[in-house]
């Protein structure tokens, strides 16, 4: 299908995104092929309009930051984009704060609801203005509020309406030059947490002290957010053997003989990181500092073999699966990865498809870029992992996170 050429014209802009400049300069997104292939999976599935308000897609159709990730009660319902089968897309936004200037977009129609009118008009006026038809398909996001849905029943009348959250994945499974960049810049942001963390880990430090430690320095070096909430797992060297990893008592001071498993993610440009190392707090047994080397040299042997069609993505886990039966911890890998689920593909979302598992038989292809989530449990002993974003390349990955791979003894 082809999109209208005043339609092309507007992605030419150099989208801000409400961002903070890259040196100076700001980075393009492509939302040419964003909405051009939105398009394309409407035409497939017979939908005539889809909506969505504050939610993942609205950030990576739009490139507004408007915050999806908590709150959502706390939004404004006016805060939509219409992007019907043909014609342009109108943009609907709540009115800003006093003296802020309306958000960049490409999108040309943008809408903006004073804070003393009534949106359900100004959703009437939107759905008049795209003139659809009686019995129309709409598919709709997620948090689309109840109101804009029951103005899109009154003012089309025998209205379908159908599920739109999932039209866009084939999309985002694809970075484009502009989203790398984004994730390359929160891989860099959370080694430099990491790093400022450990020299802050000693003695008698808690499980949640630690948390806290980590998400203060992350807003501290420039996240505007947590893409989860950080985890700090603790397991001590001869402890009782129990079916899940972390007994350590949560309120407990750190002590020698203890390993010290960290799993953490950012936000920053809208794109999130997820990452994970692991440290010994004392001496380390052999079999301990023999296990997280053989976990590192199992995830760059397997990331080395990885690139554009070199395997399917439910071969990553046997590959590396492989290099730990080899080298003695096959078994440990199995303990905490009974589902051979490694993890999964990150962008806007930290969680998003393909999820690296068995199920998923399709090939590698390049500008994915996925979490990579190897561990090793050994019950009562320790738990390790190393976790990092890696981005597919045509013909070599790249590690997009890259904090000291040797440092694990404290």
């Amino acid at each position: 299908m082809h999109i209208k050429s005043e339609t092309e014209t507007v992605f030419n802009l150099r989208s801000t995104l409400n961002d903070q400049p890259f040196g100076g300069n700001y980075l393009s997104l492509n939302f040419k092929r964003r909405l051009i292939g939105l398009r394309k999976k409407m035409q497939e599935v017979g939908l005539d309009l889809v909506v969505y308000s504050s939610c993942q897609n609205f950030q990576y159709l739009t490139g507004l930051l408007i915050d999806w990730r908590h709150g959502i009660d706390l939004g404004s319902e006016a805060n939509n984009v219409f992007v019907p089968r043909r014609g342009e897309p109108i943009l609907t936004l709540a009115e800003a704060e006093s003296g802020q200037p309306p958000p960049q977009t490409w999108i040309k129609d943008v809408r903006i609801l004073p804070k003393e009118e009534n949106y359900r008009e100004l959703i009437k006026k939107v759905l008049s203005d795209l003139d659809l038809k009686r019995r129309s398909k709409v598919g709709l996001g997620d948090h689309v509020w109840g109101s804009t849905i029951v103005e899109i029943m009154k003012t089309v009348k025998g209205a379908e309406f159908h599920t739109a959250e999932a039209l866009m994945d084939h999309l985002r499974m694809i970075k484009d030059d502009g989203e790398i960049e984004r994730l390359r810049k929160v891989g860099k942001l959370t080694d430099q947490v990491m790093e400022a963390v450990v020299s802050k880990i000693s003695k008698g430090l808690t499980q949640p002290e630690l948390e806290l430690e980590v998400e203060f320095r992350a807003r501290q070096l420039g996240a505007s957010d947590v893409s989860f909430p950080p985890t700090v797992g603790f397991v001590k060297s001869g402890s009782e053997i129990s079916s899940t990893p972390f007994t350590y008592p949560r309120k407990k001071g750190l002590e020698s003989g203890t390993s010290i498993a960290f799993d953490v993610g950012f936000v920053m440009y809208g794109y999130c990181s997820d990452f994970g190392r692991s440290f010994y707090f004392g001496p380390a047994s052999i079999e301990v500092k023999k296990g997280y080397e053989s976990l590192q040299q199992a995830v760059l042997e397997t990331v080395d073999t990885m690139y554009d069609g070199s395997m399917r993505v439910c071969d990553v886990f046997p590959t590396l699966e492989k290099v730990l039966d080899m080298l003695g911890y096959g078994d440990y890998l199995r303990a905490r990865l009974p589902s051979r689920n490694l993890g999964h593909n990150i962008g806007v979302e930290v969680h998003e498809p393909p999820w690296l598992s068995p199920a998923y038989d399709a090939p590698l292809q390049a500008n994915m870029v996925m979490a990579l989530e190897p561990k090793l449990w050994h019950a009562g002993e320790y738990y390790l992992r190393v976790e990092d974003v890696i981005m597919v390349g045509s013909s070599k990955t790249e590690f997009l996170t890259n904090f000291d791979r040797t440092l694990f003894q404290l």
